[in-house]
């Protein structure tokens, strides 16, 4: 499992039962925030001040370690200097964040009915 991944299901586990039920309202909030550091990336954004800027805003330590592996995640991949391969970027980035939450769901959904 990888290291981001690892995080968000430990964070999940601190959710309330009611956190499986309510998937698509995490998922979408998750794509957001990746879209929005994927974006700070494309344009141009540092990422000490994006480091910052998630440390400051979170006192959460395991929502903050996951936020932090997303800028890594961001920052790992190419910044583009056209705007069409910009923005195909941050969609590819916001994407995949999704589909890796809806599956981390599905392992949630599986392993509680293997359970019973």
């Amino acid at each position: 499992m990888k290291f981001p991944i690892a995080i968000f299901v430990l964070y999940l586990i601190s959710f309330p039962s009611s956190a499986e039920s309510d998937w698509r309202i995490i998922c979408q909030v998750n794509s957001e925030l990746a879209e929005v550091i994927m974006k700070n990336r494309q344009q141009g954004m540092s990422m000490a001040k994006v480091m910052e800027i998630a440390d400051m805003s979170s006192q959460d330590k395991m929502l903050s370690a996951f936020v932090e592996s997303y800028i890594i995640k961001a920052y790992d991949s190419p910044r583009y200097s056209t705007g069409e391969m910009q923005i195909r970027a941050i969609e590819n980035f916001r994407d995949e964040r999704y589909l890796e939450c809806v599956k981390i769901f599905a392992v949630i959904k599986d392993a509680k009915s293997n359970l019973n």
